[in-house]
């Protein structure tokens, strides 16, 4: 009987995981993966060879990111991208409140952005639709060990709170403890890969506008949630929690420049 029950599961969360991803290919959190052509990388260059045509001259104000949307047919979250590998290549000055502005370097040629790998709201995206199931596997499959693993680090985020970096390590080692009580080590491979992918020099450019204690706060809120629904075996309160926590960091990154 138990081992018909587990079966049965099992089964349900394949379900779900079936399901949740052609929902999320629909979403607009999971907007197409840009071609190749419309990368953030192609994008930059672009907007590079422009500086140099002369279009947008040194000390003025790139258009707005909706308005580079628009002419390059792309995504805005792309465009918030090919804005930070300028920023990173020390090409445009992001200006919070006022704008984007071409600097004294870009005058120069630069042949090519640097790859930075795969973009930030890409990687989240792609966080958004693993982890949120990996969670809810977690909470089926997770023992008391594993609890007492994931609370350690929790534990750990509130002592570290005012300790950025040891609070972003300890932020990256909650998730990975939730995807090894998930019980399948695939999952926690991807996860941790996804986490050390992620921490590029792209996202900590990102990080710089946004990162506020302020967020820290809300992080720590929303992994209590996640794990107060694992200690309840509950695995669509740990769907549900991992996602909204996933969107709201994805929200934070896509307001206005601070």
């Amino acid at each position: 009987m138990a081992d018909r029950q587990s079966r049965s599961s099992a089964a349900n969360v394949d379900k779900a995981v079936s399901k949740v991803v052609k929902k999320a290919v629909r979403s607009e959190l999971l907007e197409p993966v840009a071609a190749p052509e419309r990368s953030y990388q192609r994008l930059a260059e672009q907007i590079a060879d422009l500086i140099l045509q002369g279009e947008f001259k040194v000390g003025e104000r790139l258009p707005s990111e909706r308005s580079l949307a628009e002419r390059f047919e792309i995504s805005r979250t792309s465009v918030r991208e090919a804005i930070i590998a300028l920023e990173v290549q020390g090409l445009v000055e992001v200006r919070g409140g006022s704008g984007i502005y071409v600097c004294d370097a870009a005058t120069k040629p630069v042949g090519f952005i640097p790859d930075g790998g795969a973009g930030p709201f890409e990687l989240l995206r792609a966080r958004w639709v693993i982890e949120s199931e990996v969670a809810a596997l977690a909470a089926q499959n997770r023992t008391d060990a594993d609890i007492d693993k994931i609370y350690a680090q929790l534990a750990a985020m509130g002592r570290n709170f005012n300790d950025k970096l040891a609070n972003e390590a300890d932020d990256r080692l909650f998730h990975i403890r939730i995807a090894e009580a998930s019980g399948n080590s695939v999952m926690a491979q991807v996860v941790t890969a996804l986490w050390d992918q992620l921490r590029g020099v792209l996202w900590k450019k990102l990080e710089e506008h946004f990162h506020t204690p302020q967020l820290r706060e809300a992080s720590l809120e929303e992994h209590q949630k996640v794990f107060d629904a694992l200690v309840a075996r509950d695995p669509v309160a740990a769907r549900d929690a991992m996602r909204e926590h996933l969107e709201r960091v994805m929200n934070e990154f896509k307001k206005a420049w601070r």
